[in-house]
């Protein structure tokens, strides 16, 4: 199945706040685990303090704003303010 996850980091030190994701997974906690080793690819500076393991919630990662089933990215792109990783 494939997940739409928007997510916000905790602390913003960078141009990025708000970005979203589209992973799969067999269940959304697989998906997220694959959304948070995409994410930590894209924003390598964030690499340095986070890992796919604890992205969601440590100290310097982010936070599940919203997440959709399916694959919205192509309305993300062209409806929102955030940046798309996928």
């Amino acid at each position: 199945m494939k997940f739409t996850i928007i997510g916000d980091w905790y602390e913003v030190w960078d141009l990025a706040s708000t970005f979203a994701v589209v992973a799969e997974g067999a269940d959304f906690e697989e998906a997220k685990a694959h959304a948070a080793a995409a994410v930590l690819k894209e924003f390598s500076c964030r690499a340095e303090e986070e890992t796919p393991e604890t992205l969601w919630g440590g100290d310097h990662g982010a936070y599940v704003v919203a997440a959709f089933l399916g694959d919205l990215g192509a309305l993300a792109v062209d409806e929102a303010h955030f940046v798309l990783v996928a």
